[in-house]
């Protein structure tokens, strides 16, 4: 049987010793969004997508729209229609899909705790994002915390700001929060999009800029991981739940496993696994969306 994974992802189930238990749970990797899958999707008012720009440089995006703005037409392809869109469409992913490239799409119900992931080619045209899917699977819901989700119609103007290093304001955001979302791409080009999560304060802001985040036990696939492995390009959102601001970083990642101190195994819920991330670029944008996040509480399974 041919394996679902490439040599990125099988290395690194190899290193941690997982490869058996990956290989089964790679059964749940299909080439079509399930039947059973389209409901769920239809319904959400959100969705994360990972792209890429002209540079090659790993984005991840937020989404928002009136419940239907997501449209599965088939198990081989959705669209998003734009003029159902509740969010910035000053976002770097409306400039990337000019031509058709390959993106990751993740939907993210904090709520329930359900996220369900697709990967394709889209391209954007005629008021819409055409996606061709290539892959689809579930994903365990491990680390959400559980927040409500109420759009508003309306946004006040996207106010957008750019830099290179960290500011001390984005720095203090990025170490109070509990949640963010990640691209990242195989050396054959495929997107990944994905979340992290864990209590304030799992990702630490390191006295160099770089980002030092916990790599806690989830699926064994490590698509994700797998994917830094081979390609270390990566891009990072974060969102600002109360503001509606998002905080989208492009940059490189590194693995940094077998940290086996007690400090470092309690922070990874003992695996001992981090990754190093590198900040290139960032992208602020006050105003995104306008939506109401009310916080129920943290994963069960934050350590």
């Amino acid at each position: 049987m041919t394996s679902p994974f490439h040599s990125g992802e099988k290395a690194v189930q190899t290193m941690v010793g997982v490869s058996e238990i990956a290989d089964k749970v790679g059964r749940m990797l299909q080439p079509q969004i399930a039947a059973q899958a389209i409901p769920f999707i239809q319904q959400q008012p959100m969705v994360v997508i990972a792209s890429t720009d002209a540079q090659e440089q790993l984005w991840t995006s937020l989404l928002i729209g009136d419940v239907g703005f997501i449209e599965v037409l088939s198990g081989d392809s959705l669209v998003i229609h734009e003029d159902s869109l509740r969010s910035a469409t000053t976002d770097v992913l409306f400039e990337h899909l000019k031509e058709e490239t390959a993106i990751g799409m993740l939907f993210h119900e904090m709520e329930s705790r359900r996220r369900y992931r697709v990967n394709g080619m889209a391209v954007r045209r005629n008021g819409r994002i055409e996606v061709n899917v290539q892959e689809a699977y579930v994903n365990c819901p491990k680390y959400i915390q559980r927040r409500t989700f109420g759009a508003e119609k309306e946004i006040a103007e996207p106010q957008v700001s750019r830099g290179q290093a960290l500011n001390t304001a984005e720095q203090q955001w990025i170490a109070q929060a509990d949640t963010f979302f990640m691209a990242t791409q195989s050396l054959a080009g495929k997107a990944d999009a994905s979340h992290r999560g864990g209590n304030p304060g799992f990702v630490e802001v390191l006295t160099d800029g770089r980002l030092r985040i916990p790599d806690y036990p989830g699926n064994n696939m490590f698509n994700s991981l797998g994917n830094i492995y081979e390609n270390p390009k990566a891009g990072l959102l974060f969102v600002d739940f109360q503001k509606g601001s998002t905080l989208q970083l492009s940059g490189a990642a590194v693995l940094e496993f077998d940290q086996n101190t007690v400090a470092d195994m309690e922070k990874t819920g003992d695996t001992g696994r981090f990754w190093l991330f590198e900040p290139k670029e960032w992208v602020r944008t006050d105003h995104h969306h306008q939506a109401n996040w009310d916080y129920i509480d943290a994963s069960p399974f934050n350590p």
